[in-house]
């Protein structure tokens, strides 16, 4: 079968212009940026034209500069980004969770793109599943305000609740239980109705939260495109290194909060291990003060292990 993109770019000349968009992202020093930046937009613009983006970049974890570079103005994933990035950027509406806007200027985050928000899609569980295999095991060198965001297709024809949204975040994770690698941490419970439980991938535990495009009343947790991140929990350990670090990050967190949501800052939004708290219910939070319905006891076991 023929190569649709190879053919076009050889048509056009691109093999010379890859090979130099390749040089020029090695060799950035010696290389003027303007060029590099022309040579990578007129690539991904190809790639994106001819349907190509989708097989390179599928499951694999982006830094900004190659957001940019394999996804032109225009496209779906590079209107996802500029959402998420305009609302992080925001400086007269300020987005409380200031350590997602620091992990961006500072270039901690990495980004994962699915082409549409069903997530109960195997196809977008084996992606996050491959994307979180990808990202660990170089998460402890890109910073201290490092996350793996998730961005979804825009469904224009959106009719989901908020409800049926967060039945399908935990299809999510349980399906991502089922394709993990590695085995559950002893110290975790699996139970997830506990004040010690977490969601847990590759040995690492992770605090995730999720944005919909059903939210209307609850800002923070709104997104045009369905949007999720996933926070390596041990970042929490460098953030919070002292009570008093913890306890001014949370009040300011809580301050900003309340100017941002129409709505009183949840009651689930608590300490982990405090007693009373439930991890799972500070995941997903609906458009009132009741907490999100979790339909699982607890995740599924690894049928890669199991196999």
């Amino acid at each position: 079968m023929f190569d649709i993109y190879a053919i076009a770019v050889s048509l056009i000349g691109g093999v010379t212009i890859t090979l130099l968009a390749n040089f020029a992202s090695i060799k950035s020093r010696s290389v003027p940026k303007t060029l590099s930046d022309t040579l990578s937009s007129l690539t991904g613009f190809i790639r994106a034209a001819f349907g190509g983006e989708q097989d390179d970049e599928q499951g694999k974890p982006l830094t900004r500069a190659q957001v940019a570079a394999a996804f032109p103005q225009g496209t779906w994933q590079r209107n996802a980004y500029e959402d998420y990035k305009a609302v992080l950027l925001d400086e007269e509406l300020i987005f409380p969770c200031v350590y997602a806007t620091k992990g961006f200027k500072s270039d901690d985050q990495l980004y994962l793109f699915i082409d549409s928000d069903d997530l109960s899609d195997p196809r977008h569980i084996r992606t996050l599943a491959k994307g979180l295999s990808t990202y660990l095991p170089q998460a402890h060198q890109l910073g201290p305000n490092t996350s793996l965001v998730l961005l979804a297709k825009q469904n224009d024809n959106n009719s989901r609740t908020v409800e049926e949204y967060n039945t399908l975040f935990w299809e999510l994770l349980n399906g991502l239980a089922k394709l993990d690698e590695k085995p559950w941490p002893s110290n975790i419970p699996r139970d997830i109705d506990t004040d010690r439980w977490c969601f847990c991938f590759g040995g690492e535990q992770f605090f995730t939260v999720i944005q919909t495009p059903a939210h209307q009343v609850r800002r923070t947790r709104y997104a045009p495109g369905l949007t999720m991140v996933f926070q390596p929990k041990w970042i929490f350990d460098i953030l919070f290194s002292t009570d008093a670090k913890r306890a001014g990050a949370l009040a300011k967190v809580r301050a900003l909060l309340a100017k941002y949501d129409p709505i009183p800052v949840s009651p689930e939004l608590k300490n982990y291990g405090d007693e009373g708290s439930r991890e799972s219910k500070q995941y997903f939070l609906l458009d009132d003060n009741v907490p999100a319905p979790c339909p699982y006891d607890k995740l599924s076991d690894s049928e890669i292990i199991a196999a």
